[in-house]
């Protein structure tokens, strides 16, 4: 209990941080909806800043974290600190000279990969114009949050979870600032966002440096690389590469077969997209984040029970909260869009249509979330492979539902084939875990869905009903709207973890115990 406790406490900690994060990052795509609207300019900056952002996932956050947390950890238990650090120089000063190299590539190839991947644009010379000069722009941020999140990694190894998870706040902040500042200065508003993510993946860096130091580590050159060492990270890397390359191709897919439907159908994803990852990251993705090192540090002491304990846990919370979250967003779609973005530029319209692609993209919120756990403990036993294996299969099935359902559904139909996808995901690493982990979806798991599962339901009845006699949008006055929708909000939340405390839940008594007074 004292370690579902730590983690359970580092995941809470990590997700106040992280909330921070969204909330400022709802303002900084409010203030997006606000000056940019659904029309050509955010298309263009959506897509412009969706290259680097797809190749930081893909070189650094998503790959090299994952192979490079459960190899330092190794380091870090062997407790030679030289080694330690030498290896931890080393990964980062051969991922500086790798980001610069793709970051002059990347300027320079910019209207290559402009049109490979936005090629519905070139209707319009114009917008395709204004795409490549803000990616050209922005790509240098993939060199300073990449970096960025290497330090993060050897963070998180250190169990240090809450500076790593409040940078992305910066970036946001940046991002406000420079947009609502310079949305004068330039020939198109979206340049002042463009100028804002620069700016902030430089303070994600440089916010980090001085924790790195007080854990000892020197940002001097080593005086010679850790070649055993990162060849070992390369080993693990290259399958995460094609891996999360997968993930990112679909990104990529969406975004092509959208730029061909009606203009604003990149940006109606966009949006919808950023609600569901606000409910996602709060919680799941922090869940994940700081499940990793104790997972790594469990298979490499060979306590099989701990790892099925930790996972087992890991899936109840993740019930716990995707579920209500889930039928929350569908049953709030079209006030939580209206209240969010609708002023400006962004009209009735974008509000209906972006409320349709979040419904479907609420779906696969528990796919997500339990994908991101699923793959994090094939992580932790440095397989990297397992989850390839699968998302090759699932791109397929994701390739054939776009085509299949973007006629009769538009951009909605792209949302839903992304969460079909992530279901198949989710249930085919489920049951290959399973022979790896031991039977983590014991009857605990199935307890906490099916009290979930009454819980929510209840509070979906409730909020549908109350809706009925509270018209969000015809309400007069942003505050009025805002408070209208809290409140429908916290109704919904407090009938359903009142429901869930008469059932008696395991998560909640959890909870309770680490909201009290420690014992």
């Amino acid at each position: 209990m004292d370690k579902e406790r730590g983690l359970i406490r580092a995941a809470g900690s990590m997700s106040v941080m992280t909330m921070l994060s969204r909330i400022a990052g709802y303002f900084r795509d409010s203030l997006q909806a606000t000056i940019l609207g659904a029309a050509n300019s955010s298309d263009a900056f959506v897509i412009a800043y969706r290259i680097p952002n797809m190749l930081r996932r893909l070189v650094a956050e998503g790959a090299l974290t994952s192979a490079f947390v459960p190899t330092f950890a190794r380091y870090i238990r062997k407790g030679d600190r030289d080694a330690m650090w030498r290896f931890a120089a080393s990964v980062l000063y051969a991922m500086t000279v790798l980001l610069a190299v793709i970051t002059v590539l990347g300027i320079v190839l910019s209207p290559l990969l402009v049109k490979a991947l936005a090629w519905g644009f070139a209707v319009s010379p114009e917008k395709v114009a204004l795409t490549i000069s803000l990616n050209r722009l922005m790509f240098p941020y993939i060199f300073f949050i990449s970096l960025s999140a290497i330090m993060s990694g050897i963070l998180n190894a250190f169990d240090v979870f809450a500076l790593p998870a409040f940078t992305p706040v910066l970036l946001n902040l940046a991002i406000i600032a420079c947009a609502w500042t310079l949305k004068d200065r330039f020939s198109d508003p979206s340049y002042g966002f463009a100028v804002g993510v620069l700016a902030g993946g430089l303070l994600q860096l440089v916010v980090q440096v001085p924790a790195l130091l007080r854990h000892g580590m020197s940002l001097r050159p080593p005086a010679s690389l850790d070649l055993g060492g990162l060849k070992e990270i390369g080993r693990l890397i290259l399958p995460r590469v094609f891996g999360v390359g997968i993930i990112q191709v679909n990104l990529v897919i969406d975004s092509q077969f959208a730029t061909s439907l009606q203009t604003g159908s990149v940006s109606f994803l966009y949006y919808a997209n950023r609600v569901t990852e606000l409910t996602l990251g709060i919680f799941a993705i922090s869940l994940s984040t700081v499940i990793l090192p104790t997972l790594s540090r469990a298979t490499a002491d060979g306590d099989r029970e701990r790892v099925r304990g930790l996972l087992s846990t890991a899936m109840r919370l993740l019930f716990f909260v995707s579920v209500p979250a889930t039928l929350g967003l569908i049953v709030l779609r079209v006030p939580i869009i209206h209240v969010l973005f609708e002023r400006g530029r962004f009209t009735r319209e974008d509000t209906f249509l972006t409320a349709s692609a979040l419904a479907y993209y609420a779906i696969g919120l528990l796919p997500f979330a339990a994908v991101n756990i699923q793959a994090t403990a094939f992580y932790a036993h440095r397989d990297t492979r397992t989850p390839v294996k699968v998302g090759a299969l699932t791109f397929f099935l994701h390739l054939g539902l776009n085509f299949a359902l973007r006629g009769p559904m538009k951009h909605s139909g792209i949302a839903l084939s992304t969460s079909i996808s992530a279901l198949a995901d989710s249930a085919l690493l489920a049951w290959m875990l399973r022979r790896r982990a031991g039977e983590y979806l014991d009857a605990a798991v199935g307890r906490a869905a099916w009290h979930t599962l009454i819980a929510a339901g209840a509070m979906s009845a409730a909020l549908l009903l109350g809706e009925s006699f509270v018209d969000v949008i015809a309400l007069h006055g942003l505050l009025a709207k805002v408070l209208a929708l809290g409140g429908l909000i916290a109704g919904g939340a407090s009938i359903y973890l009142g429901l869930m405390a008469i059932l008696g839940n395991d998560e909640m008594r959890m909870l309770r115990s680490i909201l009290g007074p420690a014992r």
